[in-house]
C-alpha cells in the first residue's frame, strides 16, 4: 500500500434525514431546484457549503443577473422560477419591476439578496443545511440513496429517493463516480474575483462618463448605449459598468503606459478589464477585474488565488482613490468568500448539449425550459475591444436528456455549468442556470413521487408540472 494513503477506520454513521429530493448545493440554481421540487410536493432539502444560499450571487459578490429574460424585440421568454427570482432581489433593492423596461443587468444588495433566497426556501416549505459539505454519496450498486455530509454536527447521512446535484463543480456526480469531464487547456476559462468598495460617491462616479462619453464602452459585453446605461441607473440607482471596458479607458492606459498601473498582479493577469456594478443607496461599487487560468481542482492553487484576489482589491482601490472621481475617500468593504469558477467539472452524458443549439431556434421534446438565442457580436469600435452577447428574436430549448449522468441511477443534474455539453459555459450564465434547476427539481419530485428512475420518468408529467409553476415549454 501506498505511504500515503490512510485507511479511514469504518463506523456507523447516524441518518439526519430521509427526504424524496435532496439538492446538493445552494446556489442560484440549487434553491431553484429545492422551490420547484418542493413546490411539486416533494419533501426536500437542501444542503450549501457557504452559511447562506446564492453560491457566485451572493458568496462569489456577483451582484447582478444579465438580463437574458427578452428577446430583441422585447417579447418575454424566460418566466417561472427565473423570473419570479429577479423580480424579488428587484423588489428588495427597492425598484421593483423597472428592471423588465431595460437591457444590461439587474444589480442588487447582497445582503438582501441572500434573505430573498432564504425566505424563498421558507414559502415553499424547503429544509435546509448551511455550513454542510458533501464527502460522498450512499449507493447500492449503481443507484444513488443518499450523501454524507460533514458538518459541526459531525458526519451524517441524508437518505434521498432523488439527488439533484447543484453544486456547480459535479461533485456528487463525482463523488458516486459518474463519467465526468474536468477543465483541461482546451475548455478551461480563466476564472475571476470580485471585491466591493464602498464609501464612493456615486453620483460624482457616473456624473464622470456624462462629462467624457467616450470613456464608457457602449455595445461592448452588453448591448447598451450610454444613454440607455444612464437611464437605468436614474431609474434605479444601479449603474453596469461592461466587462473589458476598463480596457478601453484614457486613465488605464495612460497609468499602464507609464508604469504606474499593472496588469499583473500574484496569479491574476488583465487587471483592466473592470466590470463594475453600482449602488448609490449603499455607495459601493462591486468590481470584477483581473483574470486566473488555474487547476481549478487543486485547492492549494485555489487558496493561492483567493490570497491574491484580497490584495489585488487594495491595489485597484488605491489606483482609483487617485484618479476615479466619486473614489476620493473610498475603501475595501468586502472581499468574496468564493472564487467566480466558471468552468470545472462537468458530466459526460449520452446526450450532448452543442453550440449550434444555444445559437439557433432548437426544439426538444423533452424540454424542461426555454432560454433567447443569442449571438457573439463585436460591435464596439475600440482596439482589442471585447464582442458582445447580443439577443435575437427566438429562443432554444434545454433537453431533460443533458441533465443525466450515464451509469448512475437517481441522480439529476441541476446546475447549467454541469449539464453534458460540448461546451461547459454553454449555461452556466444565472437565469439559464435556474431554469436547468426548476426542471431538474421538477424532474426529481416527479420521479420520487411516482417510484421511477430519473431517466425513465414521463417527461409529459414532468412538463405539465414545470407549466403549472410557469414555465413554457
Amino acid at each position: 500500500m501506498p505511504k500515503n494513503i490512510v485507511l479511514e477506520p469504518a463506523k456507523e454513521i447516524p441518518v439526519r434525514a430521509e427526504v424524496d429530493v435532496l439538492v446538493a448545493g445552494g446556489g442560484l440554481a440549487g434553491v431553484s431546484a429545492a422551490v420547484a421540487a418542493a413546490r411539486a410536493g416533494a419533501k426536500t432539502m437542501l444542503i450549501e457549503r457557504n452559511g447562506f444560499p446564492g453560491g457566485v450571487a451572493t458568496a462569489g459578490m456577483c451582484c447582478s443577473v444579465f438580463n437574458c429574460f427578452y428577446t430583441l424585440d422585447r417579447k418575454l421568454i424566460v418566466k417561472g422560477n427565473p423570473l419570479e427570482f429577479v423580480d424579488e432581489l428587484a423588489k428588495a433593492q427597492g425598484f421593483g419591476s423597472i428592471w423588465h423596461e431595460h437591457k444590461g443587468h439587474i444589480i442588487y444588495d447582497l445582503e438582501k439578496g441572500k434573505l430573498v433566497l432564504i425566505e424563498l426556501l421558507e414559502k415553499a416549505g424547503v429544509d435546509y443545511l448551511f455550513d454542510t459539505l458533501v464527502t460522498g454519496t450512499v449507493m447500492e450498486d449503481d443507484s444513488i440513496k443518499g450523501i454524507f455530509i460533514e458538518s459541526k454536527s459531525g458526519r451524517e447521512v441524508i437518505k434521498a429517493k432523488v439527488v439533484v446535484d447543484a453544486t456547480g463543480d459535479s461533485d456528487v456526480a463525482w463523488q458516486a463516480g459518474a463519467p465526468l469531464h474536468t477543465s483541461d487547456d482546451a475548455h478551461r476559462l480563466p476564472h475571476s474575483y470580485v471585491f466591493r468598495i464602498g464609501n464612493v460617491d456615486v453620483d460624482k462616479f457616473i456624473q464622470y462618463f456624462v462629462d467624457n462619453r467616450s470613456e464608457y464602452p457602449e455595445n461592448m459585453d452588453i448591448d447598451v448605449t450610454f444613454e440607455e446605461a444612464y437611464k437605468h441607473y436614474q431609474e434605479t440607482g444601479t449603474f453596469l459598468f461592461p466587462h473589458g471596458g476598463g480596457m478601453q479607458m484614457k486613465v488605464f492606459k495612460d497609468a499602464i503606459e507609464s508604469g504606474e498601473y499593472k496588469t499583473k498582479l500574484g496569479v491574476y493577469d488583465t487587471l483592466d478589464a473592470m466590470q463594475m456594478h453600482a449602488i448609490k443607496e449603499q455607495g459601493v461599487v462591486h468590481i470584477i477585474t483581473g483574470f486566473v487560468a488555474i487547476d481549478d481542482l487543486d485547492i492549494a492553487k485555489i487558496t493561492k488565488a483567493m490570497t491574491d484576489g484580497k490584495r489585488m482589491a487594495f491595489y485597484v482601490t488605491e489606483f482609483f482613490k487617485k484618479h476615479i472621481p466619486g473614489f476620493e475617500r473610498a475603501s475595501v468593504t468586502g472581499t468574496a468568500d468564493d472564487l467566480g469558477m466558471r468552468v470545472t467539472r462537468w458530466i459526460d452524458g449520452k446526450f450532448v448539449f452543442n453550440t449550434d443549439m444555444k445559437t439557433n431556434p432548437y426544439r426538444a421534446d423533452d424540454s424542461i425550459g426555454r432560454c433567447v438565442v443569442e449571438h457573439y457580436l463585436i460591435k464596439h469600435k475600440g482596439e482589442a475591444a471585447w464582442g458582445v452577447q447580443a439577443f435575437a428574436n427566438d429562443y432554444f430549448d434545454i433537453p431533460y436528456r443533458c441533465m443525466l449522468p450515464q451509469k448512475i441511477e437517481g441522480l439529476i443534474m441541476g446546475a447549467g455549468r454541469s449539464i453534458s455539453a460540448e461546451n461547459p459555459s454553454l449555461l452556466r450564465v444565472m437565469v439559464a442556470t435556474m431554469v436547468v434547476g426548476q426542471g431538474a427539481g421538477v424532474a426529481a419530485a416527479v420521479s420520487a413521487k411516482i417510484g421511477v428512475k430519473p431517466r425513465n420518468v414521463d417527461i409529459q408529467a414532468v412538463q405539465a408540472e414545470l407549466k403549472r409553476q410557469g414555465i413554457e415549454i
